[in-house]
């Protein structure tokens, strides 16, 4: 990928905000190129209504069809490389069409995120790599001052990406390599009454 980050507009986030599509991208990033087929297996969903969605992700920049592979049948697509962002708080005031379109992307992605996740937490032991048991974060609460709070927002994406930049997003991993999905997530606790 690269390290280029596209700020998304209304109607890319419109886009990304449908539940199927921000999967179908989830998927993409997870496991590289794929068929509308396989993806629609993998998700209960039907080659047709995958290809559908292929194709509107396609329309606003998130996916690529890759024509050297597959045939008139069965195209295979992938994730357009570089990094996303759903909104930014230095973009200034957003419409209120732009503040509703952040918000839905913003909940699509997270329940694709969230889906990854629970599917980890609930995954029979069993059926998971002696070396990768017991491989998982953690989350705490802390007392920060804002620039404190972007100072380590700062140091979270420094750390991600010296890990991103080893193999970035390379579609053929090396035995013992697996893609892991690495989320920081932190929110300001904002009360009612601010604290003295």
């Amino acid at each position: 990928m690269t390290d280029e980050t596209r700020i998304l507009d209304v109607a890319a986030l419109k886009a990304l905000a449908h539940p199927l599509r921000a999967r179908l991208l989830d998927l993409l990033s997870q496991q590289g190129p794929s068929t509308a087929t396989s993806l629609g297996a993998k998700l209960g969903e039907s080659s047709g209504s995958t290809s559908y969605h292929l194709r509107q992700l396609e329309r606003h920049g998130f996916v690529h069809e890759l024509p050297d592979r597959g045939n008139a049948r069965e195209r295979w697509w992938e994730r357009t490389a570089g990094r996303i962002s759903i909104g930014s708080p230095d973009e200034g005031p957003a419409s209120p069409a732009q503040q509703t379109a952040t918000q839905l992307a913003s909940l699509a992605v997270m329940d694709a995120e969230n889906d990854l996740v629970r599917e980890w937490t609930t995954r029979d032991p069993d059926t998971v790599p002696a070396d990768w048991r017991g491989v998982s974060g953690s989350s705490t609460y802390v007392a920060l001052t804002p620039d404190e709070y972007g100072a380590m927002w700062r140091e979270f994406e420094a750390v991600i990406e010296r890990y991103r930049a080893i193999r970035g997003q390379a579609a053929d991993l090396p035995e013992g390599v697996r893609r892991v999905f690495a989320q920081v997530r932190s929110v300001p606790i904002i009360d009612e009454e601010p604290t003295p």
